[in-house]
């Protein structure tokens, strides 16, 4: 009896050692065939659509723009301001080329989209393709007074203030001289809301017992900044003029550690 016992145990175990291998063969062989399904899934392949648009109406659609002329590069101008430029691109007539072209004024888009004018032309351009737009005559001195706007009363060419030569800082009949390691200092408490309209600076600079002006010097610019209150200023350059609400940092700076008024 012991030896039948012994031999079925033995049988035993020979068959289970069997069937594991049977099963672990199995499941192999189903995790390989599983692997090669997943690799034969063909991947999906993104792929950018050219935008065949002209160039024209695809800088309309830009949001940053970044505009230079002969004495300041790279200013960031104002959305508002941009809006009313592209006001005068529906004027504009789209020519071949034009045989004379010296631009005046350079611009550019974040996204690489490029743009230059001479006020006869309007060119916008990328690596491989350029329009031409011909500027009405009527047109020519209006854009240009716009153009100039938008630089020089840009907030980011506040901001430039390593371009800066020379800043007073006036509050009444006394003005103060600021050194030219507190430029950044000055230029990091200028921070732009957004462009208003002249009436409710003008009220708020009536109420305001305290008013001050920034006078800012560049090698080939020169900036006012007038301070209407605590929430907006006047920012005039040569004959252009534009307001904006700002942060109170300004204010409160010139006020309390330019003139520590209050200190006294």
């Amino acid at each position: 009896m012991s030896k039948k016992r012994k031999l079925k145990k033995k049988a035993a175990i020979l068959i289970g050692v069997v069937v594991f291998f049977i099963i672990y063969f199995i499941s192999f062989k189903i995790g390989l065939n599983m692997e090669k399904d997943k690799s034969e899934v063909p991947k999906k392949v993104e792929t950018e659509t050219e935008d065949n648009r002209s160039l024209m109406t695809q800088i309309k659609e830009k949001k940053k723009i970044y505009v230079s002329d002969k004495n300041v590069e790279n200013i960031k101008i104002e959305e508002d301001m941009w809006n009313e430029i592209k006001f005068f691109f529906s004027e504009f007539k789209k020519v071949r080329n034009t045989t004379s072209y010296e631009a005046i004024y350079e611009g550019y888009s974040d996204d690489g989209i490029k743009f230059s004018t001479d006020l006869n032309f309007f060119r916008v351009y990328t690596v491989n393709k350029e329009e031409y737009y011909k500027v009405p005559i009527d047109s020519k001195n209006s854009f240009k007074k716009l153009l100039d706007e938008s630089i020089y009363t840009s907030f980011d060419l506040l901001s430039h203030y390593k371009d800066w030569k020379e800043v007073t800082i006036t509050y009444g009949k006394e003005t103060k001289k600021v050194h030219r390691w507190k430029f950044d200092d000055l230029a990091h408490k200028m921070i732009s809301k957004r462009v208003v309209g002249k009436v409710q600076p003008e009220k708020s600079k009536e109420r305001s017992d305290y008013n001050f002006s920034i006078n800012i010097k560049g090698e080939n610019f020169a900036v006012k900044v007038d301070t209407m209150g605590k929430d907006y200023v006047k920012v005039t350059s040569k004959k252009t003029v534009s307001y904006y609400e700002v942060h109170t940092s300004l204010f409160d700076y010139l006020k309390n550690e330019i003139f520590e008024i209050g200190k006294k």
